[in-house]
């Protein structure tokens, strides 16, 4: 009936013509009647254009080129089979939000995802998802080099295994070697256990602390080994708000003094046999990946409970954390405020979040600091990545107890961070970053690493 009403039209169109019309009303009346029946001709395709209400996903189907298991995506994407969307719009925002989450782990190339009607429950229609997946190279073995002022050249080998045997688990090895610390890490996060994700970790770690007078000299340095168990535990409270808890014992030992200018003897800074402790954060993260930038908020609330058995009294601090970065297809903004607070301890190497003033300068129980970064494209190549140019300024405190905040304990610097994404490598990055202290000129630090700042 449909081709039958088409074919009348289109004769009728080229027949027109010819026609006598005795009355001008009557030739006004057979053209609505045409235009009416071509329309009537469309209405059966229109109708199966029209989008689908009340719809429920009945089933989801993976297509990869890698080795990722459909138990693992389940798992990780945790599908509402019995969720009903009332529009088409509604069920493309949730399966965005499924797809973000997978490109947020920075495995894949590329995540697609489409889907299509199979059928009718009722009023409710049916649909089958399907994603197309693209996987990255997951096994990174990297010859392990990075320099800054504070420990100097750092070499050693690591390995990122960013989805082991396809399970979306991750495994990080590492052991480097400095003149001032070396460290063995063994990681192994995002193991699914019932709707809970644990993590395990063991550091084996050798280092020399240093700290500052308020001239800036040396008036502390000494080194000591330490062996370090943990496993925490991500709980989701509500979607993108995560309470970790970790329940830690570290043992230190063969403490060396070289330097002790302080009020205190070496004792005050040694810990004797196992350190049980528990660790617990809050976390919040609703940032985005979008190519080598970023967008969302994200923060952290972080507190820690010790007992020192020598001192035979509890050791507690707190760290806070916000981040915001602000994306935009030309410049984007991020930053990040922080804070932190110490009960019966002090915080060594304080100055590590102030790019361009040499990590043990400063050390206290309270500080506040505040980063700020423009970062922006310099060159983009599909098959070969991303370099990024990154203007900073760096502003913040710490203070030591009985200590005020006045002008002089501010520090203010700036510098920039340049820092390639490859695009084979979507896991990894390197970066080179020059800071300068603002306050005293001739204090700068340089840091090449494969790890971004914040």
């Amino acid at each position: 009936m449909k081709l039958t009403a088409l074919y009348q039209f289109e004769y009728t169109i080229k027949k027109r013509d010819s026609i006598e019309y005795s009355d001008m009303s009557l030739k006004i009346r057979y053209q609505a009647l045409l235009i009416l029946s071509y329309m009537v001709s469309l209405a059966p395709l229109a109708a199966a254009d029209t989008p689908a209400r009340n719809i429920r996903i009945a089933e989801v189907h993976y297509q990869s080129d890698g080795n990722t298991s459909a138990k693992a995506l389940n798992r990780t994407l945790d599908w509402d089979y019995r969720r009903i969307f009332s529009t088409p719009y509604e069920l493309n925002d949730y399966l965005q939000q499924k797809r973000q989450l997978l490109i947020n782990k920075k495995v894949y190339r590329s995540v697609l995802t489409d889907y299509s009607i199979i059928g009718k429950e009722g009023n409710i229609t049916l649909v089958n998802v399907s994603m197309k997946l693209k996987e990255a190279w997951t096994i990174i073995p990297i010859p392990y080099y990075k320099y800054d002022d504070n420990l100097g050249a750092v070499m050693g080998l690591g390995l990122d295994y960013t989805n082991v045997a396809g399970s979306l688990t991750d495994l990080h090895f590492s052991s480097y070697y400095s003149s001032v610390k070396s460290e063995i890490l063994t990681d192994w996060n995002s193991i699914r256990i019932g709707s809970l994700f644990m993590n395990l970790h063991y550091r084996q770690l050798w280092e020399t602390v240093k700290t500052a007078d308020s001239d800036g000299d040396v008036n502390l340095e000494y080194s000591y080994v330490q062996s370090s168990v943990s496993l925490s535990m991500d709980v989701p409270i509500v979607h993108e708000l995560n309470y970790i808890a970790s329940p830690i014992i570290r043992w230190p030992y063969s403490y060396k003094f070289t330097i002790n200018n302080t009020d205190k003897s070496n004792g005050a800074y040694m810990y004797k046999g196992a350190v049980p402790a528990y660790n617990h954060i809050l976390k919040w993260d609703n940032v985005d990946w979008i190519g080598s930038l970023r967008s969302g908020f994200g923060a952290t609330v972080e507190n820690q409970l010790e007992f020192d058995q020598v001192a035979e009294e509890f050791i507690t601090w707190a760290d806070g954390i916000f981040t915001a970065f602000v994306y935009t297809p030309f410049i984007s903004y991020n930053t990040r405020v922080s804070g932190f607070f110490y009960h019966n301890d002090f915080r060594r190497n304080a100055a590590d979040r102030l790019r361009g003033v040499l990590d043990y300068k400063l050390s206290g129980i309270t500080g506040f600091y505040w980063n700020q970064n423009t970062p922006f494209n310099i060159m983009s190549l599909p098959k070969v990545g991303d370099i990024q140019l990154s203007p900073f300024f760096d502003m913040g405190f710490v203070l030591d107890k009985g200590e005020t905040l006045d002008r002089s304990r501010m520090r203010l610097t700036a510098g920039t961070s340049l820092i390639l994404f490859p695009a084979l490598l979507p896991s990894f990055s390197f970066s080179a970053e020059f800071g300068i202290n603002l306050g005293n000129t001739e204090e700068t630090e340089i840091r090449l690493s494969s790890i971004l700042f914040y």
